[in-house]
């Protein structure tokens, strides 16, 4: 199995063009496929910084969605008639890096007090650009979700049944493994849970950023607690497929303990025989009514 590529760049609009220094880690310089992606991705900023519609058009998949940091997700016809709105948001990116999967490539950095991440896929004509998502950044440091969500509680969704049947033997064994992490969640099994997660695996919301060794830190603490998290019910799935070992999973859910629901990405990826989870990253939904627990703590 080929082992993911990352990359951090550093990337500054010039003149209505994008600057990127070379590469820095684990790059593979002569990899075309990503060099691909990434061309795209820097062909996007700048077709972004001219206002060019059409150029704009022809990068982002038929299934684009960009979901801003106010949680409101809009389609590719809707970005085109906004782009004023899409290209002041995709300017000034900082702390740039990049993951590559074959046939997918993950971009995230920071740019306007936000988080960002924009997922590309290969496509027959080339690459596109499938997810555009900004988080805000917290203004201080808080408990992860997970922590927050801690105490008592069924979890039949997700951790049981999910509104989503998938219909591949790729489909049904990520979420296969995306269960697992919340059954390891809900009774605390920090042996199992970092088997199903990436080492790059980042999880980004509205309150922090957590990396794998944090999070299993986390994990360890909640088994020597024994108290775990059920986890947030889904209200609706899908799951894309992007070659044979990578996949993004969208998700809308709603919390545990009460709150408005948010938009979650999830990128995996098959590696060592296993699906990992590589990124989650998630947006509130600001416009919705805020839902009520599913349980008292």
């Amino acid at each position: 199995m080929k082992g993911f590529v990352t990359r951090v760049l550093i990337v500054g609009v010039v003149c209505g063009g994008v600057l990127a220094t070379g590469p820095i880690g684990r790059a593979a310089a002569g990899d075309d496929a990503e060099q691909a992606a990434l061309q795209a991705d820097r062909s996007l900023l700048a077709a972004l910084g001219k206002a060019d519609k059409a150029a704009t058009g022809k990068l982002l998949d038929a299934n684009f969605v960009w979901t801003d940091v106010d949680g409101k997700s809009l389609k590719k016809a809707e970005v085109l008639a906004n782009l004023p709105s899409f290209a002041t948001d995709n300017q000034n990116d900082t702390n740039v890096q990049t993951h590559f999967y074959g046939q997918l490539e993950t971009v995230i950095g920071a740019h306007h007090n936000a988080r960002f991440l924009r997922i590309w896929v290969k496509r027959p004509a080339g690459w596109r650009a499938f997810v555009a998502l900004d988080t805000p950044i917290a203004p201080k440091a808080a408990p992860a979700s997970v922590e927050r969500a801690a105490g008592q509680g069924d979890c039949e969704n997700p951790c049981r049944t999910v509104p989503y049947k998938p219909t591949t033997a790729m489909d049904k064994a990520i979420l296969a493994s995306w269960q697992k992490t919340k059954m390891d969640e809900w009774h605390p099994n920090a042996a199992d849970w970092p088997t199903h997660i990436a080492d790059e695996f980042l999880i980004i919301n509205n309150t922090t950023m957590r990396n794998k060794p944090e999070r299993v830190a986390i994990a360890n603490k909640q088994q020597e607690t024994g108290v775990g998290a059920p986890g947030d019910p889904i209200t609706a799935m899908e799951i894309h497929d992007f070659g044979d070992n990578a996949a993004v999973m969208i998700s809308h859910n709603v919390p545990y303990r009460g709150g408005k629901p948010y938009y979650n990405a999830r990128v995996w990826v098959l590696r060592d025989g296993r699906w990992q989870l590589a990124l989650s990253q998630q947006s509130i939904i600001q416009s919705a009514a805020a839902v009520p627990p599913v349980a008292a703590k």
